[in-house]
């Protein structure tokens, strides 16, 4: 009878722990959540891409997890301060074509429902993303013009003071190695004394040339060529007004 009783005992528990692993799966469920160990890596990226894309358009980390988590349903673990370019090659090693095109829409659906004018540095980071994921521009052309968000172009308006101050003394991009502001000056083709004015309006001139809304259509080595020489064009003019404030 004793060993009756023990047996059943066991039973018993496991019985216990059994409903309250299944009771647990069901309310994450219900919550639109998964199991830690379930999630899959991919998941955990595009949540970090989306994450780091709205901090850059000025969204709270509290703001980002709580649309991230609501409008498009991931509930996977975020990481910050992450390589917009590096994480999207990633996602896109381990992604099909249409996971990938889900995740520059959704990128962009997220953007453009916060309804503001899209800084520069979060729209290079959306350059970023659609380049690293393997798409040319016309992909985000296309989805600009579907969603309608706009972005402050600096070839038209010149980038306000108050936006570098916010920033401190950090580097809006940080991809690569600080080339040093020779390097930089030489991108935006300036020579002698530089000031800001000039920076501005070198900037200008160079974004107007090799703007991506201007080769949209073209051919894909075209296309390729005017986004890397932006992108390019855009970081050196971000580092230098960091540098050149007054």
């Amino acid at each position: 009878m004793e060993l009756i009783a023990v047996l059943f005992m066991i039973l018993a528990g496991g019985a216990v722990a059994v409903f309250v692993l299944v009771a647990v799966a069901i309310a994450q469920r219900e919550k639109g959540e998964r199991p830690t160990h379930a999630i899959p890596e991919r998941d955990r990226i595009a949540s970090s891409l989306l994450f780091q894309l709205l901090l850059l358009g000025g969204a709270t980390e509290d703001e980002a997890l709580r649309e991230i988590r609501r409008k498009v349903g991931l509930g996977a673990p975020v990481t910050a301060g992450i390589d917009v370019a590096n994480w999207a090659e990633t996602f896109a090693r381990v992604a099909n074509e249409a996971q990938r095109a889900w995740l520059l829409e959704t990128a962009v659906q997220l953007i453009a429902a916060r309804n503001r004018t899209v800084p520069l540095r979060q729209y290079s980071a959306l350059l970023d993303l659609s380049f690293c994921l393997g798409f040319q521009t016309d992909a985000l052309a296309k989805l600009r013009e579907q969603y309608g968000f706009d972005y402050i172009d600096h070839a038209k308006n010149a980038r306000p003071r108050e936006a570098d101050r916010a920033g401190g003394s950090t580097p809006l991009f940080v991809r690569e190695e600080r080339r040093g502001e020779q390097e930089y000056l030489r991108v935006l083709e300036i020579e002698g004394t530089p000031t800001r004015q000039l920076i501005i309006t070198s900037y200008r001139r160079l974004a107007a040339q090799h703007h991506p809304d201007r080769f949209h259509g073209q051919a894909e080595e075209a296309r390729s060529a005017a986004a890397a020489r932006f992108i390019e064009i855009t970081r050196a003019y971000e580092m230098l007004l960091a540098l050149y404030r007054d």
